[in-house]
């Protein structure tokens, strides 16, 4: 999984699992001519989850869980920029985002066995 840049320069997120090659879109994603933050796919675990970022069109960037098909938006609260970049077995994300007055942060998003934290 990674990310790619189409004919247009608009980004994509994709996965490639037994030589078949999906792209990987945030629904809504907001992007025009060259749009350098579409979907990015930065980290999967053994189950298949996948966790990227993507340009919301809100003029914020955002993180998000895809799992079993089924997007989610990862924002810490105050943030304006977030990015996703792993997620291990047992389902718990880390990555960072800035806040609004534009200091970076990590964070650690932890798996509950019932759902997303």
């Amino acid at each position: 999984m990674g990310a790619f840049s189409d004919a247009n320069f608009n980004s994509h997120g994709f996965l490639l699992k037994n030589g078949r090659f999906t792209a990987i879109d945030v629904p809504g994603t907001a992007c025009g001519p060259a749009c350098f933050l579409g979907t990015f796919a930065n980290g999967i675990n053994p189950q298949g989850d996948i966790v990227g970022y993507y340009n919301g069109g809100d003029g914020h960037v955002h993180g998000f869980l895809l799992r079993r098909g089924t997007f989610s938006t990862i924002d810490p609260p105050g943030s304006s920029f977030t990015q996703a970049w792993g997620i291990n077995p047992q389902g718990d994300i880390v990555g960072y985002y800035t806040d609004s007055g534009g200091k970076t942060h990590g964070f650690l998003l932890k798996q509950d066995r019932e759902g997303v934290q």
